[in-house]
């Protein structure tokens, strides 16, 4: 019981500290403060976030600091990703609405777009918690199965890029 307490803790931390090193880059982006595209973040989707995380956890493991700095990695573009993709949907509808209406780009990410996503923050968060959980779970209870975790979290990577390329309008 006390290490799925521990898996529990470790999968919240690690959302959680991807979430917070993920939104001033998000943000950035979109309030005009730094001149990037989000665009290659939208392909690392929730399967392709499984398929690494089983991958790893299954090769490598998840206690030492390495792994922290990999599976914070990981959860950081998992929040670019799901995040980039919500606001730039919103951004798109929106934008020459607000503008026409006398305010600046900077108003429009603050009295629009932020309170709009603060729902999807949050689901954001919860879904790489749970992400991380049940893959912590998953490789302590089926402990001996290495070869076939890793080579199932191979064919979730490449299942989930495939999914997103085909998926994208450009």
């Amino acid at each position: 019981m006390a290490d799925f307490i521990k898996d529990l803790f470790l999968g919240l931390s690690y959302s959680s500290i991807g979430i917070v090193t993920a939104l001033p880059v998000v943000w950035a982006n979109f309030s005009g403060a730094a001149n990037m595209t989000l665009a290659p973040f939208s392909s690392v989707n929730t399967i392709v976030t499984l398929g690494l995380l089983l991958t790893y956890t299954s090769a490598f493991g998840q206690y030492s600091l390495r792994d922290f700095f990999v599976c914070v990695l990981i959860a950081f573009l998992f929040h670019v990703g799901r995040l980039s993709v919500y606001l730039e949907n919103e951004d798109k509808r929106f934008r020459v609405l607000f503008l026409s209406l006398g305010y600046t780009k900077k108003e429009y990410v603050v009295l629009y777009l932020l309170k709009r996503s603060i729902k999807r923050n949050i689901a954001s968060l919860l879904t790489c918690w749970g992400l991380f959980s049940t893959v912590f779970v998953v490789n302590r209870v089926s402990s001996g199965h290495e070869l076939s975790k890793l080579l199932i979290g191979t064919l979730l990577v490449i299942l989930g890029f495939t999914s997103a390329s085909l998926d994208r309008k450009e």
